[in-house]
């Protein structure tokens, strides 16, 4: 763990798979059916705001999903970078061990 990053590697990773598994539930959401629904309510407005509700929450849910799935990928790519820069920084120390050697 660095005093700049504040996570060691694979920390970054682990944070990425929590979300997205924590998305599951959220791409399953499916409001369609009930706002089909709206209109055995028997009361347009009842049915018109039953119809907003459902489409405003299926955005949102859409919305929360895809905000989400794309900060999993920037830490996944933090994740990345991390670990490419600490390898190469370690190969860069044991060439320049060999060459003093």
């Amino acid at each position: 763990m660095t005093a700049d990053l504040g996570v060691g590697p694979g920390v970054l990773k682990k944070g990425a798979s929590d979300i997205l598994e924590c998305l599951v539930p959220v791409q399953k959401v499916d409001l369609k059916d009930p706002a089909e629904q709206g209109s055995s309510l028997g009361d347009d407005s009842a049915s018109g705001a039953l119809v907003t509700f459902c489409a405003t929450w299926q955005l949102g849910a859409q919305f929360l999903a895809d905000s989400a799935a794309t900060l999993a990928g920037g830490l996944n790519k933090a994740n990345n970078d991390y670990a490419e820069t600490d390898e190469a920084i370690r190969d860069a120390v044991n060439a320049v061990k060999s060459d003093l050697s």
